[in-house]
């Protein structure tokens, strides 16, 4: 149950996209004339919109904005939010569901600098406490060029830090590009979902992405989303229901005593 005021306590999950996964979905992207976040994005509005039945799905992302050269150098943090919205119905197949991404993409693309709350002050959607408005999930694509630190006499690395986490949206993924695949970090509120629920997910979700970007054509509804031990687990270890019975009963082994009294 949804707390009546977001609470925004958080955990963090971190989990990653096989480079063979990656590299199918960055070839269809780049066929459709797309790119890997919006082949990525397509794949998670598919798997809410499989998980709610619902077909208008939106999905927030953050851009840098700083679309003007002047901006780049500029310290501080213009960061702004953008909500994608898709339209899945009429059962499209993943590779037309990618065009209308492609299209809404860059639709808000060119609006990026649009402030969110302006945005919100003129919908004017009705406010609820408990949830972020017009979007609850966020994906974010880091393809930032990060260059090594090169100091002399030092040896520089990453180190993550420990720190108070907030969940600003019911569910925010983060993934980063890296020669071995897609490295990702889910951020959730532990006030909606627990750590087994994130996992079976995000397992879903990667299913999902392998089977789009090897049959792009066929309908979204058909993607797989169970893996190969689910799959076993639900249909095969659940489903154990066999059991013996013996080839001969009688009429009154069946029905107690009294009941045939009764029914006599």
């Amino acid at each position: 149950a949804r707390p009546a005021v977001a609470s925004y306590h958080a955990a963090n999950m971190a989990f990653a996209l096989p480079a063979d996964t990656a590299a199918g979905l960055r070839a269809l992207a780049q066929h459709e004339g797309a790119t890997l976040f919006m082949a990525l994005l397509a794949g998670l509005q598919t798997l809410l919109y499989r998980y709610t039945g619902q077909p208008d799905i939106s999905v927030s992302t953050a851009v840098a904005n700083r679309g003007r050269p002047e901006l780049e150098p500029l310290i501080g943090c213009l960061i702004n939010v953008l909500v994608l919205r898709a339209d899945l119905s009429g059962s499209p197949s993943f590779r037309a569901l990618l065009a209308r991404v492609r299209e809404i993409c860059q639709g808000a693309y060119a609006h990026q600098d649009l402030p969110f709350e302006l945005l919100v002050e003129q919908l004017q959607p009705r406010r609820d406490l408990s949830r972020n408005p017009l979007a609850q999930v966020m994906l974010i694509v880091h393809n930032a060029p990060r260059d090594p630190i090169v100091l002399p006499g030092l040896a520089v690395q990453p180190v993550a830090l420990s720190e108070r986490m907030s969940a600003e949206f019911d569910l925010t993924i983060h993934l980063w590009e890296q020669p071995d695949g897609l490295h990702g970090q889910a951020t959730y509120n532990t006030d909606l979902f627990d750590a087994a629920t994130v996992a079976r997910m995000l397992g879903h979700w990667q299913v999902l992405l392998r089977a789009a970007a090897a049959d792009p054509d066929g309908p979204i509804e058909a993607l797989p989303l169970l893996d190969a031990a689910e799959r076993r687990l639900l249909l095969e270890t659940w489903n154990a229901t066999a059991a013996e019975y013996p080839q001969a009963l009688r009429f009154d082994q069946l029905y107690p005593l009294r009941v045939l009294e009764y029914v006599t």
